[in-house]
């Protein structure tokens, strides 16, 4: 008879467990990125979130939208500050608007010549923390999300053969640096148009030249069925990088583990991207000189322009902020340390 007492204070002791026994909190994540959705990147980013969600079982969710779905351009970085996405997925250069230091944090012209170069000081050197920086006090966690590398030139109707056939004319380029390397070069004006509006502004003349990532990206905006010329390579940006922005609460409120999967799932996003979409430029800068696009370079004096140009522009952004002035000087110190070591160890097959 005890024993059947017992039996049955266990099982109520199970069956109330059982009953109390909550199914894990799930996550609902929205990701605004800047990319087609055609992109190589924006379809690296649904592979990113097929792995989270099969990593935590489903616990956390992340829907991506397309450029401009919800927001776009400089304004995703408002939309993860604000709460209204939790993730974003753009340039950091975008977000100038947030402070000014965010103009020197990508890539600009003889910067980092190689996207190795970068991505050692933003995966392992002192890029990540300086861009988090800037973004906490916001409650923004930044990431590097991944790299473009050399971007393509300038994409035109009518030909371009250098700096010279630039005054006057209105350019689309990134905002910061690369910009106003380009002003400051050549006299043309500059517009930080988004994606979707780079074509038709094109098409019906508001633009006179364009630049839209690397040779993957103007190929898969279709840039080359209205462009008949082109002028490479892209001198402002040679080891440009796309970022993550997170927003602090939302991350903050996922349980460790979340947290860590979310983490690695990133990083293996970034490299996987890299890799991936560089050789996918291979592909398109074929199609492109199979097209009927006319190819062309920078002169030795255009470059030399460039050069003097950058410096300029470079010396203003350290003048005029503290902060931009130690990124800048984070950068020049990495690269000295990186151009005496591949003095020795470089290729030596040219």
């Amino acid at each position: 008879m005890r024993f059947w007492k017992i039996l049955i204070i266990l099982l109520s002791g199970i069956g109330l467990i059982s009953c109390t026994d909550e199914p894990p909190e799930s996550f609902q994540w929205r990701l605004q990125s800047q990319a087609s959705d055609s992109s190589i990147d924006f379809q690296e980013l649904k592979k990113l979130a097929d792995q989270v969600r099969l990593m935590t079982n489903g616990r956390l969710n992340i829907t991506l939208y397309p450029g401009g779905a919800i927001t776009g351009g400089a304004n995703i970085y408002n939309a993860v500050k604000e709460g209204r996405v939790e993730m974003g997925n753009g340039w950091p250069n975008w977000w100038v608007g947030q402070h000014p230091a965010w103009a020197v944090m990508n890539a600009g012209p003889y910067g980092f010549m190689n996207l190795d170069a970068s991505i050692m000081f933003f995966l392992d050197g002192e890029g990540t923390a300086l861009a988090n920086e800037l973004s906490l006090p916001d409650g923004v966690i930044w990431r590097p999300a991944w790299w473009a590398g050399m971007e393509f030139g300038l994409l035109s109707k009518e030909k371009i053969s250098g700096l010279d056939d630039l005054n006057g004319k209105r350019v689309r380029i990134g905002p910061g640096l690369p910009g106003k390397a380009l002003e400051e070069a050549s006299d043309a004006y500059t517009f930080p148009t988004v994606a979707s509006e780079i074509r038709p502004a094109l098409e019906n003349g508001d633009l006179d030249a364009v630049e839209w990532t690397t040779a993957g990206g103007a190929w898969n905006l279709g840039l080359h069925d209205i462009s008949q010329f082109a002028i490479v390579p892209a001198v402002w940006q040679p080891s440009v990088l796309s970022d993550f922005l997170i927003n602090q609460t939302a991350f903050e409120t996922l349980p460790a583990d979340l947290q860590a999967i979310l983490e690695s799932a990133l990083r293996s996003y970034t490299l996987t991207t890299t890799m991936k979409a560089k050789k996918a430029d291979f592909s398109a800068f074929s199609q492109f000189q199979n097209a009927d696009v006319e190819i062309t370079t920078w002169s030795s004096d255009d470059l030399l322009r460039w050069r003097k140009a950058s410096e300029k522009v470079l010396q203003h952004y350290a003048d005029r902020d503290l902060m931009s002035r130690r990124i800048i000087d984070q950068k020049k110190q990495f690269k000295l340390r990186y151009d005496n070591y591949y003095q020795w160890f470089g290729p030596y097959d040219k």
